[in-house]
């Protein structure tokens, strides 16, 4: 038999911020970059029948000392059910002799650790200077890129809202706007909200790429968060041809990220992957050499980042005598 700490999402948003998210996040990549952590094979499925895509990411942190899965996806039409979109849950197990030692709740922990990364993203490869910001998709992921990149990119002026359905950009606008200092804009026409930007969050769970090559200048930075599946896509692959790349993990991003459209089309090899973002986190050294470069991070969520933040969720939970114990 085991004792078992069982935490709701209620109660893990308590526990962690989110800038001690970004710290653990980046942490944890140097960490997996330095060789510390194991990244075991993605288990990514669709359920036709429901619309749903259900995953599996599972690892080991061994600085850390967490062992653990997390499982779950995406369900498209939870929205009219009630729910999120998103839907996850984690155990966690005693690395020493197997047995299981917390379940979780995962919803929040998929927020946060999404949007740490994604501000990442942003601290890394943005230019500093960067006064105009274009979210593509106007969902909860949406709104939590953008908050996180707000924390990294002080200079921005303007938000551009583009969304396929046009209303719910506007509700986007109208929720965050007394929450954010820079103007914000919902727009009708994708190629007027990308033009002229100087980021570009992509948060979306489209399978035909909306951003088009011909729209990007150079300078820009596109941030690829919503393709993380076989099939989804977008941005115009043509767009990594002209673009210095990172991904989070690169085995993971050329089978179901962003890049995998580009690398299945022979338009890019893994030698033209500038780095993974745990290289370029550890070393410190900068991405961008000129303000003129286009850069790409593309994210498909590597489970590092869940193990880190649940493994101080538990932590934090079991000094403050928080969650219910349960044998099994």
């Amino acid at each position: 038999m085991a004792e078992v700490i069982v935490l709701r999402d209620e109660e893990i948003e308590g526990l962690v911020t989110f800038e001690e998210t970004m710290e653990m996040v980046e942490k944890a990549f140097a960490d997996f970059y330095q060789g510390h952590s194991s990244v075991f094979p993605v288990v990514r499925e669709e359920i036709e029948k429901h619309q749903g895509i259900f995953g599996v990411k599972s690892g080991y942190l061994a600085k850390d000392e967490v062992l653990g899965f997390k499982a779950g996806g995406f369900w498209l039409n939870n929205g009219q059910k009630g729910l999120t979109n998103h839907q996850s849950t984690m155990v966690l197990f005693d690395p020493l002799t197997g047995r299981p030692k917390a379940l979780l709740g995962a919803n929040y922990i998929t927020k946060i650790r999404t949007a740490a990364l994604g501000a990442i993203g942003c601290k890394y490869l943005a230019r500093q200077d960067s006064k105009i910001i274009t979210v593509i998709g106007a969902g909860l992921q949406g709104r939590n890129q953008l908050l996180a990149s707000l924390n990294v990119l002080p200079s921005i002026e303007e938000i551009r809202v583009y969304d396929l359905n046009i209303e719910y950009a506007k509700m986007m606008v109208k929720e965050m706007n007394e929450e954010i200092e820079p103007s914000i804009q919902a727009f009708g026409d994708a190629e007027e909200a990308c033009r002229g930007t100087d980021v570009i969050l992509t948060t979306t769970p489209s399978y035909k790429f909306i951003v088009k090559n011909e729209w990007i200048n150079k300078g820009t930075h596109l941030n690829c968060i919503g393709s993380d599946t076989k099939g989804k896509q977008e941005i115009d692959p043509q767009i990594f041809t002209r673009a210095k790349i990172v991904v989070d993990n690169l085995e993971q991003c050329i089978t179901i990220g962003e890049t995998q459209h580009a690398y299945n089309l022979g338009v890019i090899d893994k030698e033209d992957i500038y780095a993974e973002i745990g290289s370029v986190v550890s070393t410190g050294s900068p991405v961008r050499t000129n303000s003129s470069e286009i850069t790409i991070f593309d994210t498909t969520g590597v489970t590092i980042q869940d193990l880190i933040v649940a493994g101080k969720v538990i932590e934090k939970a079991e000094s403050l005598s928080k969650g219910t114990k349960v044998i099994v």
